[in-house]
């Protein structure tokens, strides 16, 4: 007994320190992949005429490969009801921001509104409330939109009915585990590389940027920080670090990836996502510093 303690504490000690190092490195590669996307991202978007017309075929790929996949897994790795607790909170603040811009819309469509709420949401994937927003956005399309390619563009919804079935039938294997683990750097990759061609793609650059546009952004931001900063003080006192983390992390967001690329593939050209994409980067350094000292 006396012999056996000391080895475990050393087990344990060395197994934390290797999660860890693997979670460290898994940072570092995400931060290298991010910045090779992005990279890929510039020089793909200057390759003239042909990149541009098939840049809606590249976007809805990465639907398929990535944001169904992880909504199919994600569905399926639950264990309890009890997990959804913290995700329908923070995924309230998304439904918040959507009837703020349907509500002040004015004039616009509600297709732009949902373009709109998606610019000013944190840059995470929910399935039920991105469904409403893609067929808001598809209706109101001013490029017409195939029937077929709906079936794509709600991909990540029904691929989290798939996998809500599949837990009911049997627990996800432990595979699953590593899909999500190794999905960051993935992510890292294939969304700095889209996010970057689609900015500066010539369809954005043609958006103009006011200072309405600018005030805008700011009101619902600023909506957006307060909700995040009462689930954070909620989940605190209820003595819910994780769900802590991550509402601040979502209350002082980078810009969502996804508005500027659905811009181009539905054919918007909202002032508020271009005030998005060059404002919104300065919520995210605080979002760290106070994930940091909250962790």
């Amino acid at each position: 007994m006396c012999i056996g303690a000391p080895y475990r504490f050393r087990h344990s000690d060395t197994l934390g320190r290797s999660r860890g190092q693997v979670g460290h490195n898994r940072g570092v590669l995400s931060l290298v992949c991010f910045a090779l996307g992005g990279l890929l991202g510039w020089g793909t978007a200057r390759g003239g005429d042909t990149v541009q017309r098939v840049w809606p075929v590249v976007l809805r790929v990465q639907i398929l490969v990535t944001s169904a996949t992880l909504s199919l897994v994600a569905s399926w790795r639950l264990t309890s009801a009890s997990e959804l607790l913290g995700p329908l909170a923070l995924a309230a603040g998304f439904w918040l921001l959507l009837g703020a811009t349907v509500l002040t819309r004015g004039r616009r469509s509600p297709g732009t509104s949902a373009l709109e709420s998606w610019a000013v949401s944190p840059n995470v994937i929910v399935s039920g409330w991105s469904a409403v927003c893609v067929h808001l956005m598809r209706r109101d399309a001013p490029f017409r939109q195939r029937r077929a390619t709906s079936w794509v563009d709600q991909s990540p919804l029904l691929a989290s009915i798939v996998g809500l079935l599949l837990h009911l039938v049997d627990a996800a294997p432990t595979w699953t585990a590593d899909i999500l683990t190794w999905a960051g750097p993935l992510l890292a990759f294939s969304g700095a590389a889209l996010f970057t061609g689609s900015v500066i793609h010539p369809h954005n650059l043609a958006v103009r940027h006011t200072e309405h546009a600018l005030r805008r952004w700011t009101r619902l931001t600023v909506v957006r920080v307060a909700y995040y900063l009462v689930v954070a003080l909620a989940a605190l006192a209820a003595s819910s670090t994780p769900i802590a983390i991550v509402a601040v992390l979502s209350g002082l967001s980078a810009p969502a990836f996804q508005p500027v690329q659905l811009a181009v593939l539905y054919g918007y050209r909202s002032e508020i996502v271009v005030a998005a994409v060059r404002w919104g980067w300065l919520l995210a350094p605080f979002g760290l510093v106070a994930a940091a000292i909250l962790r």
